[in-house]
């Protein structure tokens, strides 16, 4: 079993550089901020393939699974507390696809979020949510929540969504941005947080 899993997602509709790719790549060119038991990968934004890919990343569950990503409306490190099972039909995936809603009421994360918001904001600026979007981000949240959920598995999930990267032109459309630095290290303690810690 993995210690951890992160993933991002890559580009979209009028987002060409989703700064969660960035992410996952700066990751995985610094290894060493990480836990050394880290898998990482990227997640197309596609209805049809998120769910696949995302049962395959935890067909050996790891202990947690971080998923991140984009959000234009973000001003801080935004960490999720649930998923809902809306899926907005003005919004489709790489493919033209739109999903329809989910038949499931909102899927809570079992963690700690007021203890990861205080070790996040030693770091950046960070929040709590309790709306992930009608998107493949909150999609995709829900997909890994109830696959935990429905197959009993040991791994704790959180999704975290970011703003944009400071200096990129998708700062100028968001509506606040952080170096990609400071995201990083963001990450990098939520990530040591879940893995050398008690289930939260």
């Amino acid at each position: 079993m993995a210690l951890l899993t992160l993933t991002g997602f890559r580009a979209f509709p009028g987002v060409a550089d989703n700064p969660t790719q960035a992410l996952v790549e700066h990751f995985a060119a610094h290894p060493h901020a990480l836990p050394a038991d880290t898998r990482l990968a990227l997640l197309d934004v596609d209805y049809c393939a998120v769910g696949p890919m995302l049962d395959g990343l935890l067909a050996d569950p790891p202990a947690a699974l971080i998923l991140t990503g984009f959000s234009a409306a973000a001003t801080a490190i935004t960490l999720e507390a649930q998923a809902s099972g809306l899926c907005a039909a003005d919004k489709p995936d790489i493919c033209g696809f739109v999903a329809a809603a989910l038949d499931h009421p909102p899927l809570c994360t079992a963690l700690d979020l007021a203890h990861l918001h205080a070790v996040v904001e030693r770091e950046a600026p960070c929040t709590i949510s309790h709306d992930a979007g009608q998107y493949l981000c909150n999609y995709a949240y829900a997909r890994a929540l109830e696959q935990v959920a429905r197959r009993g598995l040991p791994t704790q999930v959180l999704f975290v969504h970011v703003p944009a990267i400071a200096g990129t032109p998708l700062a100028e459309t968001s509506a606040a941005s952080l170096a990609l630095e400071v995201m990083a290290a963001a990450l990098a303690r939520i990530a040591a947080e879940l893995a050398y810690s008690p289930p939260l």
